[in-house]
């Protein structure tokens, strides 16, 4: 079993010279000391750039999400401007890159659950049968709901999908509730900015806000097979990350976004994943189409709105509510219409 970290150490391993002439020492320090202020300016980006797959770097998308999420759900809403900033989080998420990130982040908790990475290691354990493998991955894409262990693979994304839903439903709650509660709160009841202006100033901030980068998840290859490790990373990168009680129920018509999922964590297992086949199959035309919808009606609702507690609800009802059903509607959960 080789770790990332293990390969490059093993690449990079500092051996003992021979001691050099005073001249090739000077030399040998000069570049030293150029690559040390080199390096301290762009190991990070470099880094995270080289090592993070196309996979992963989708599936930041919803990761921040989750993140923004978590600091939302930690903070105390006591001011206007403390309102502001949960609106323009939520609002800075790009329907689009969302819904894909959500697919490619079930992907890698797909790649992480042991019996589906058994079942890879099976298939490739020779040269012959991996090609024979990625042949029919390729040709047959349903092909990879045959494979021992994609069952259990599946079940690990809808007990996801349903928490994740059912976590951010929660928090919607609590905003509508507030709402109602704040409605006698000096600063809540204050009035705002139009409300055009707050909308376009949250679409500044998306612009312009500063981004998670990619992090080197702590992935590991065995018998041939990557597996994520997302549970020795961030809490936000880890299938767990919401502990709320649920019951998936796979929706039918969620067939073809199980598929792309499986395909996905299939190639990514492989290491046969690469930008096109993200784009590919990193795809959900649903939970795009039904984001977008969520976006639009959250940006009506706040231009309408005059005060703080009225800011509340549209954040509960369009920012999270809807948000948790577009997102949660492939294992049942959460409240948007589909």
């Amino acid at each position: 079993m080789v770790s990332r970290a293990g390969f490059l150490k093993s690449v990079f391993a500092v051996t003992t010279p021979k001691k050099p002439s005073p001249q090739k020492q000077f030399i040998m320090t000069m570049m030293a000391t150029m690559a040390c202020s080199v390096g301290a300016a762009y190991a990070q980006p470099v880094s995270a750039a080289t090592l993070a797959t196309p996979l992963e770097k989708s599936a930041i998308k919803y990761v921040e999400f989750r993140g923004d999420l978590g600091l939302i759900a930690g903070s105390s809403i006591d001011s206007q401007s403390a309102m502001r900033d949960v609106h323009m989080r939520l609002a800075s998420h790009d329907p689009t890159a969302l819904s894909s990130g959500w697919v490619a982040y079930a992907a890698l908790v797909a790649a992480d659950t042991p019996e589906f990475a058994q079942a890879i290691q099976a298939s490739i354990a020779t040269p012959e049968t991996k090609k024979v493998f990625l042949t029919r991955l390729r040709m047959e894409p349903r092909s990879i709901r045959e494979l021992p262990g994609a069952d259990k693979a599946i079940e690990a994304v809808m007990m996801m999908a349903a928490r994740d839903a059912t976590k951010i439903n929660s928090l919607g709650e609590s905003f509508i509730d507030r709402a109602y509660s704040m409605q006698n709160v000096g600063w809540a009841k204050k009035k705002l900015s139009e409300g055009m202006s707050r909308v376009y100033e949250a679409r500044d901030y998306a612009a312009t806000r500063e981004r998670a980068g990619t992090p080197v998840l702590p992935a590991y290859v065995s018998a041939g097979v990557q597996l994520p490790a997302l549970d020795q990373t961030d809490p936000e990168w880890q299938a767990t990350w919401s502990d709320e009680d649920a019951v998936p129920q796979i929706n039918p018509r969620a067939t073809p976004i199980i598929d792309r999922v499986l395909v996905l964590a299939a190639r990514y297992s492989v290491g046969e994943v690469t930008d096109p086949v993200v784009d590919g199959y990193a795809k959900s035309d649903q939970s795009r189409r039904c984001l977008n919808m969520a976006m639009l009606n959250f940006d009506q609702c706040i231009a309408a709105t005059r005060t703080a507690y009225e800011e509340a609800f549209c954040i509960g009802e369009h920012g999270l509510n809807d948000v948790s059903g577009c997102l949660g509607w492939v294992a049942g959960a959460g409240e948007a219409e589909e």
